[in-house]
């Protein structure tokens, strides 16, 4: 009876010392996979909190990229070798912004697009970046040698898809910076822009875009008593450049001319134009055939122009100007223009005859057109060139020892290249053989070269241009 009690003790024990025992596994398991559990969460918890961070950031990097002013760098590269040029930029701007590029002659010459296609388009990819080749027509080099060329860079609303109406508004209306101008084509606008310009067959092929430098607008800016200050800051053998600023609204269109004397009754070239700059400034490259003389520069902006901001012009100053007032307006028949005069300092030295004397940097040129020199396809020297000649040899006899002078034959681009190539080297040498032989200029560095039609002045697309370009040049220092 004792043992059966006692065994019945002992099992008893066993049975509760197992059930301890699975209790306790059961309850570590349970707790591991509440702790596996808990950690799942954590870690759920913790994604969902790095993807939203991370939403955030981007939603923020794109909030700072429509916050900042909006950039544009890069370069543009003249590839005469593929007939193209093209444009490389590098911008903040988002991916999907259309950038437009097109081609035009620079200054106003003429306003219609030069090339095979009036624009060429590239979207702005992920990095901001984007690769534009302008076509050119086949004889664009030969065609335009010489000439200077504005390569037109623009992001304007009508290309904006939905996206980037978002960042920078319908009409471009939220840009901010240096780059964004002011236009009204159908209706106002706002675009960013930036010309760069290039000379048709230079040397120089990679050109820079430039961040615009600005001011701070004037206190009276947008009045209609309206002030403008000009000064002459530098020229070459083409153009003298003028700087200025003004009260004058973005979009005005200002011409310049230059006249080379006060009895002059018209302009030596043709106007050229700009347009007045954001923050009231301009520079405006005036043309000029010669500049001995004491000449000026007349700088107009009249109310028949297309002003890039036309409405907003004429809403402000009146469709015929009659709202203007200050010292620089001027009544002209039934309306008022905005004009200023620049004096500027001829060349202190007796031109030849029928020549034209041009300055760049204190490199004097003196171009004696060809007609003036020779019977066409001729390189004998006619008798009435004589004179011309003899005006250049008392120029150079005052000249000091050892002064290097170049004589060199030009020609247009009509005929056989290498004939004219010829022509051009026979024509030199017969200038430089006239002045050796009749002049006292052997203390003078003289050379003689031709060079065809590779060095144009002007354009070979008209007879104008043309006549320009077949010329003898006689170079030197002052």
């Amino acid at each position: 009876m004792r043992i059966k009690l006692f065994s019945a003790i002992i099992l008893a024990l066993l049975i509760l010392i197992v059930g301890c025992s699975q209790s306790d596994d059961v309850g570590e398991a349970s707790g591991e996979n509440k702790k596996e559990a808990d950690e799942q969460i954590d870690k759920t918890k913790k994604d969902e909190i790095t993807t939203s961070d991370e939403m955030n950031d981007d939603e923020n990097e794109d909030a700072d990229i429509q916050d900042e002013d909006q950039k544009i760098d890069g370069k543009v590269v003249v590839k005469e070798d593929e007939n193209v040029v093209l444009v490389e930029l590098e911008t903040n701007l988002i991916e999907g912004t259309v950038a437009e590029v097109n081609l035009r002659k620079a200054y106003g010459e003429l306003s219609s697009p030069i090339g095979k296609i009036g624009s060429e388009n590239e979207e702005i990819d992920d990095n901001g970046q984007a690769t534009i080749e302008y076509p050119l027509d086949d004889d664009f080099f030969e065609t335009y040698k010489g000439e200077q060329i504005e390569v037109k860079i623009e992001i304007k609303g009508s290309t904006f898809k939905e996206n980037v109406i978002e960042a920078y508004g319908k009409n471009g209306e939220k840009f901010t910076g240096p780059f964004v101008y002011q236009f009204e084509v159908f209706e106002p606008d706002q675009r960013l822009y930036a010309p760069v310009y290039f000379i048709v067959g230079d040397e120089k092929t990679t050109y820079t875009i430039e961040t615009p430098e600005r001011k701070s607008l004037p206190d009276d800016y947008g009045e209609t008593d309206v002030w403008m200050e000009a000064e002459i800051i530098d020229n070459d053998h083409r153009y003298i450049y003028i700087k200025g600023e003004s009260n004058l609204l973005e979009g005005l269109m200002l011409q310049g001319r230059y006249f080379e004397d006060e009895e002059a009754t018209f302009s030596q070239e043709w106007a050229t134009e700009i347009f007045i700059e954001p923050d009231g400034t301009f520079k405006l490259p005036v043309k000029y055939k010669t500049i001995t003389s004491d000449g000026y520069i007349e700088i107009q902006g009249a109310p028949v122009r297309s002003h890039r901001t036309k409405k907003h012009v004429y809403d402000t100053y009146g469709e015929n100007f009659e709202h203007l007032t200050g010292n620089i307006v001027k009544e002209v028949d039934d309306h008022q223009e905005i004009l200023l005069t620049i004096d500027r300092e001829g060349i202190d030295m007796d031109v030849p005859e029928d020549s034209l004397v041009t300055e760049d940097d204190g490199e004097l040129r003196i171009q004696v057109p060809d007609d003036v020199l020779f019977d066409f396809d001729k390189s004998e020297l006619k008798d009435s060139a004589k004179d011309t000649l003899d005006d250049v040899i008392d120029i150079l006899q005052k000249l000091e020892d050892d002064k290097r002078i170049q004589i060199n034959g030009h020609t247009d681009n009509e005929g056989d290249p290498d004939y004219n190539l010829k022509l051009s080297d026979e024509r030199a040498a017969s200038v430089e053989k006239y002045l050796t032989d009749n002049g006292d200029v052997n203390h003078l560095d003289i050379e003689k070269k031709g060079y065809g039609d590779t060095q144009p002045v002007e354009s070979n697309e008209k007879e104008e241009g043309r006549q320009k370009n077949r010329r003898v040049e006689i170079v030197f220092d002052e």
